[in-house]
């Protein structure tokens, strides 16, 4: 447990707007690397607004979001099948391994929510595995 991995990044996973009075943005904290790498945009100084507590006089406060509780993560390819199908004349695609990355997603993501997540990457993924070891594609979220 002594390796050290690397700066960290925060990433808006899933904006407040729209979904009614209240509404939180949710964020994920992640490998920097690992954001560059899939191409996501980085929000440098990411803050959510706490209200007071009930009996108090206190005024909405502004506080800096740094990692999640209770995260899942989510393993994303890299570079995709294509990359990978010309390695082996003779052999075909026996030899290569495909290289996945590991991604943080909130405790409370479904799959769609993860869907729209992974949409908003400027080198998109062709699929994704869940936390439970299921491949879903990305192919078919375009509606």
């Amino acid at each position: 447990m002594g390796t050290k991995l690397g700066p960290r990044a925060t990433v808006l996973f899933k904006s407040g707007s729209g979904q009614g009075k209240g509404a939180k943005s949710v964020y994920v904290y992640m490998l920097r690397s690992v954001a560059e790498k899939l191409g996501f945009t980085i929000v440098p100084d990411a803050q959510v607004t706490r209200k007071p507590a009930k009996g108090s006089k206190g005024k909405e406060t502004k506080v800096s979001v740094r990692g999640s509780v209770g995260a899942k993560h989510i393993k994303v390819p890299l570079g995709g099948t294509r990359q990978n199908a010309n390695a082996g004349a003779k052999g075909g695609n026996a030899g290569t391994k495909t290289k996945y990355v590991s991604v943080p997603v909130p405790a409370s993501a479904n799959i769609s929510d993860i869907k729209a997540f992974l949409s908003k990457a400027s080198k998109k993924p062709e699929s994704f595995v869940s936390p439970n070891g299921r491949t879903y594609s990305l192919a078919t979220a375009k509606k």
